[in-house]
């Protein structure tokens, strides 16, 4: 598995708890970038490649799974690769994979290099599975952040022909809401690794008020990230619905008569998706 991603709290989050599970094999992580969002000191994909690098080493897991900046900027156009190193580990990795058995590739930010990869070598589309978060909701479309930051990443993966599976905001806003008291109870019996991801959370919601006020609750923020983590632990249930095309304004179409499908997520164990974070952290604790 590798995992395209941003920076963030719930980014943060969701690789800890990726890299905590060792019945996930993560080989590798690529950075990226905020688009529009100036969240990211330039260039983007390397400032975040230095959160990853942090949380990898705090949960003690630093040397496991290489990290490589990719793309600081969205795709120009559906045709135009953003080719970089993190580009090049996607396609090398995934060379011994199938349609038997895929890699999956989490985008739990813009998706731009695993579309650069499928660019370069559209039968990357036959080895991967991708799992993401993103989208408003069903059927509309839209989005905030992740797809916002590359629209035309999201229109080349949603037009390959790979397996794709999409946790949307509306879903993650309501079921993965995260409070500070709740954050520091599952990272308690951590030790610094606990309180490491605590003290993250705690300072994303304490810097990001505008945010959470926004969201209908200024004292908690979602955790959206962690509905990729969530669905690989079997923690997910889906739908499988035809797959819409993305208009440029981020609206989804609905042609008639489509052959592929999208797995659209509807619910999260969220209880379960707790505990085994908590769980995780504590054995980590022990060794």
């Amino acid at each position: 598995m590798t995992t395209d991603c941003g920076v963030g709290a719930d980014d943060q989050w969701a690789l800890a708890h990726v890299a905590l599970s060792a019945e996930l094999d993560l080989r590798g992580v690529v950075t990226t970038h905020s688009g529009e969002f100036p969240l990211l000191a330039a260039p983007a994909a390397e400032s975040s490649a230095r959160v990853a690098r942090d949380v990898l080493a705090q949960m003690g897991l630093a040397p496991a799974a290489p990290v490589w900046a990719g793309s600081s900027t969205p795709l120009r156009s559906k045709t135009e690769p953003r080719g970089n190193p993190g580009v090049e580990f996607i396609l090398r990795e995934s060379r011994v994979y199938g349609s038997g058995r895929r890699m999956a590739v989490v985008v739990i930010g813009a998706a731009t290099d695993v579309a650069s990869a499928l660019i370069i070598d559209p039968s990357l589309a036959s080895r991967v599975e991708i799992i993401a978060m993103g989208f408003n909701r069903w059927p509309e479309g839209g989005d905030a952040f992740n797809v916002r930051n590359d629209p035309k990443a999201w229109q080349v993966v949603l037009e390959s022909g790979a397996p794709v599976t999409v946790g949307d905001a509306e879903v993650t806003t309501r079921q993965l809401r995260m409070t500070r008291e709740r954050a520091k109870e599952i990272g308690s019996g951590g030790g610094g690794r606990g309180r490491y991801l605590a003290d993250l959370f705690v300072r994303w919601v304490d810097e990001s008020t505008g945010l959470a006020e926004l969201l209908g609750d200024r004292h908690s923020l979602p955790l959206w990230d962690q509905v990729a983590v969530a669905h690989l632990l079997g923690l997910t249930r889906a739908e499988v619905r035809p797959r819409p095309r993305l208009r440029d304004d981020l609206s989804f179409e609905h042609p008639a008569g489509v052959a592929a499908n999208v797995t659209w997520i509807t619910s999260i164990d969220t209880e379960k998706l707790w505990r085994d974070l908590s769980a995780k952290l504590a054995a980590a604790a022990q060794r």
